[in-house]
């Protein structure tokens, strides 16, 4: 019998976590996947012209690596939403993108690449293959949540999420009372971001801005 779909997304998916960490042998490939690798399964996948094996590496063909990376994509823009969106913890928004990957539509892949402001990164810090539309670079006015560096003082917007370089950076955000949902006022630029939001004023600096995602909700009217 044919090797199920799922099996085969399984497999490449395993074969491009295996190229990222530079493990190309079939042992390596195996510790990144959740199902068994038999040795008809590879037979199927080279059947179909999706990977060449040469001894014990194993390598994608063009189709192979077109296919897996939007395995990859499907999963990591998921696990994005639910971590950064929804908060739930990194172990449960990955259970549930290994499901979402297999079945997440195109435009339902677009929509969430666009919502999150086309996210370089998951959360887990692992790179989001680019899709067509970040090739395209679609202009910030396209993207429902944008940077906070991209608001001009006297915007304001809601926190959405934030991605920060590191946790400490994270608690001491949350610390001053960045948290999602908050509302924040943009004054100025530069020589830091100053942002007002419910009586405090905050300064931080341009490579902070760069971790806070906002909704914009146009300017306030004057205070």
């Amino acid at each position: 019998p044919m090797i199920a779909r799922q099996t085969v997304e399984e497999i490449l998916e395993a074969i491009w976590k295996a190229d990222e960490a530079g493990e190309f042998t079939l042992s390596g490939i195996r510790r990144h996947c959740a199902e068994e690798i038999s040795d008809a399964n590879l037979q199927d996948l080279e059947a179909q012209s999706l990977v060449i094996r040469q001894g014990e590496r194993i390598l994608f063909t063009a189709e192979g690596k077109e296919q897996a990376r939007g395995v990859i994509r499907r999963h990591r823009l998921t696990e994005s939403l639910l971590t950064y969106v929804l908060g739930l913890p990194e172990e449960k928004a990955d259970a549930i993108a290994c499901d979402m990957e297999h079945a997440l539509p195109p435009e339902m892949e677009r929509s969430i690449c666009t919502l999150l402001g086309h996210p370089p990164f998951s959360p887990t810090g692992k790179p989001i293959p680019p899709g067509e539309d970040c090739m395209e670079k679609l202009s910030s006015v396209d993207a429902a949540i944008v940077n906070l560096c991209e608001l001009s003082p006297g915007e304001q917007g809601r926190i959405a999420y934030i991605r920060p370089k590191n946790h400490t950076r994270l608690h001491r955000l949350t610390g001053f009372g960045i948290v999602p949902g908050v509302t924040v006022k943009l004054h100025q630029v530069y020589p830091a971001f100053c942002l007002k939001f419910e009586e405090t004023e905050l300064a931080i600096d341009p490579d902070v801005a760069e971790d806070i995602f906002v909704s914009r909700i146009g300017p306030m009217g004057s205070e």
